[in-house]
């Protein structure tokens, strides 16, 4: 353990390696601390073949996860990091951690998603008896998925040691950054329809045809019914009380635009940390995360759009 670590306090690093002997010098070390100290660390990346043969019999005391399984929508993932850690990792002491995502087939929507959810690490874990070793692989890693790394951890590793990064965004910042990129433009063919608080129903109806159109299974286009609906509520509640949506499909994925003209939307974190009975705000939005592929909000002086994907198959 170095001086910057601390039981009560969240250490997250960044690993990024471009040889597998870089990226043991690192791990196997970690992890071996990890059980010296009496816990059981956590591996979730697809080189646990690689480090099961290094620690031996040591492999037996270390937890290791299927990245493909993890690693879905990043929504989700921080659910499951906060559901895991709260029900099993921590019961067992203070938490190592070795993630490495998965990156092939990615859009470059989810790509930036996946930034962001790195960022949202730090507040998620902050506080908390957690050390975080996030590795990547520079030979197959995404160029801007490269570029988020130094901003969103505190700190970057190599087997020389660890270093404060220079470039590390507070996650607010780094979340309203993403938050003002522009979002590319529907592809045609689109359908649309405009909804206001008495006709959710139809539009309810409008959704469905057009995830039937588009061949989503049952399970699928009844996630995006819902989805849709508690996004266009919202707008009726507390929004500028109508709406239109715009359907569209792309590369495999029916995308969805909930787009409110009249008022703009509060989003600091929206939806991403799962409610409790001392914090409901929030609840809606973070099923439709759960529920859906991707979420992506825009939302400024002029209005809010609310954009959901949702892909033929589950992740």
């Amino acid at each position: 353990m170095t001086a910057t670590d601390s039981v009560d306090v969240l250490v997250h690093r960044a690993l990024l390696y471009g040889h597998e002997d870089e990226f043991l010098a690192v791990t196997i070390p970690f992890l071996r601390e990890g059980v010296s100290q009496g816990g059981r660390p956590v591996v979730i990346s697809e080189r646990a073949g690689l480090l099961r043969r290094r620690l031996g019999r040591q492999a037996g005391r270390v937890e290791f996860i299927d990245p493909a399984c993890w690693f879905g929508v990043p929504a989700r993932t921080l659910t499951a990091y906060l559901a895991h850690a709260r029900e099993h990792w921590w019961p067992r002491g203070p938490l190592c951690l070795i993630a490495e995502p998965v990156w092939r087939a990615r859009t470059r929507p989810e790509i930036r998603e996946w930034g962001r959810l790195e960022s949202l690490l730090n507040v998620a874990f902050a506080g908390t008896p957690t050390r975080l070793l996030c590795a990547y692989d520079m030979r197959s890693l995404p160029p801007e998925a490269a570029e988020d790394v130094s901003r969103t951890h505190p700190e970057l590793v190599g087997a020389t040691g660890s270093r404060q990064s220079t470039l590390f965004t507070d996650p607010a910042v780094f979340y309203a950054e993403r938050n003002r990129a522009p979002l590319s433009p529907p592809a045609e063919p689109v359908m649309s329809r405009g909804f206001a608080g008495e006709d959710l129903a139809g539009l309810r109806a409008f959704v469905a045809d057009a995830a039937d159109r588009h061949g989503l299974p049952r399970e699928r286009s009844l996630a995006l019914v819902q989805s849709v609906n508690e996004v266009a509520a919202h707008v009726v509640r507390s929004g500028g009380g109508s709406g239109s949506v715009w359907l569209w499909s792309a590369d495999g994925t029916l995308i969805c635009d909930v787009v409110d003209a009249g008022a703009s939307l509060d989003d600091r974190f929206l939806g991403y940390f799962p409610p409790t009975p001392y914090r409901p705000a929030g609840a809606g939005m973070w099923a439709v995360r759960q529920l859906c592929d991707l979420v992506e909000i825009r939302s400024g002086a002029d209005g809010s759009v609310v954009r959901l994907h949702m892909g033929r198959d589950p992740r």
